[in-house]
C-alpha cells in the first residue's frame, strides 16, 4: 500500500525531478524518431516525384502525402508535450492538485502532466496522466485528505507535492 509513503521535501523533489526527466526523455526519443520518420517519407516522396508518372504514381504520391501528414500531426503533438514537461519545475513543491503535481493516493502514484501510461521510478510505479483526463478532473484543484469516488472505488489523496 503507497498510503505508507512518507517522504522528506528533498524526497519529493527528488523524485519530481526524476520522475520528470524520465517523461522528458522518452518525449525526446519519440520526437527523434517521428524527425527521422518524415525525413525518410520526405526524401522517398521526392524521389518518386523524379522517376514515374500515372495513375499509380498519382495514387502512391498522394498515400505519402497523407502519410506525411498524419506524421507531421504526431511530431507537432508530441513537440507540444515537450514544451508542457519544460514548464514544470520539479523543485517546487505544491499543495493543490495541478499540471506538474505528482499525487501519491491509496494505492496509486499520478505524476500529472501528459497522457503516456506507466513508468517505473526507482521500484514504484508511477502513472503519467493528462490533467484533462476525468480520473484527473476529478482532482483538480483539491489537496491532501481528499476523498472521492470514481469508476465506484474509492480514492484517497495522501499527498501533494
Amino acid at each position: 500500500m503507497q498510503q505508507n509513503i512518507i517522504l522528506s521535501e528533498s524526497e519529493k523533489r527528488e523524485l519530481k525531478s526524476v520522475v520528470l526527466e524520465s517523461c522528458l526523455s522518452i518525449k525526446r526519443n519519440q520526437i527523434n524518431e517521428l524527425t527521422e520518420m518524415l525525413q525518410s517519407l520526405k526524401s522517398s516522396v521526392e524521389s518518386n516525384e523524379k522517376s514515374s508518372a500515372g495513375d499509380k504514381h498519382e495514387t502512391g504520391r498522394e498515400n505519402a502525402n497523407q502519410t506525411l501528414l498524419i506524421y507531421g500531426d504526431q511530431h507537432r503533438k508530441a513537440m507540444e508535450d515537450l514544451m508542457v514537461f519544460m514548464m514544470i519545475k520539479p523543485d517546487k513543491l505544491i499543495d493543490t492538485i495541478q499540471l506538474g503535481a505528482i499525487v501519491i493516493l491509496n494505492d496509486l502514484t499520478v505524476f500529472i502532466a501528459d497522457n503516456m501510461g506507466k513508468l517505473t521510478i526507482n521500484d514504484m510505479p508511477v502513472n503519467i496522466l493528462s490533467p484533462k483526463g476525468p480520473f484527473v478532473q476529478c482532482m483538480l484543484g483539491k489537496s491532501k485528505g481528499f476523498e472521492f469516488k470514481f469508476n465506484n472505488k474509492d480514492f484517497k489523496i495522501v499527498d501533494v507535492f
